[in-house]
């Protein structure tokens, strides 16, 4: 299982990417699944950064934490 860890939220974005891909869903199918926008995933995977997102990162990094995301095949029940 490939580890990342995130720096910036087009790392997130690639990630999500990446996996939604493995799993052979479309954009606007995991859209419609989560109750979200096609547009909203679009933004979401290319990394578009909102307000939010760049402070939180921001915060989490002047505090020493790190975010680590962990993927692959063994995905989790839901």
């Amino acid at each position: 299982m490939p580890d990342l860890t995130v720096r910036k939220l087009s790392d997130i974005a690639a990630v999500i990417t990446a996996v939604r891909e493995d799993q052979g869903l479309r954009q606007v199918d995991l859209a419609e699944r989560l109750a979200f926008s096609r547009d909203y995933m679009i933004d979401l995977e290319s990394g578009r950064a909102n307000l939010f997102a760049t402070r939180l990162l921001r915060v989490l990094h002047e505090l020493g934490i790190r975010v680590t995301l962990t993927y692959g095949n063994d995905h989790a029940e839901s």
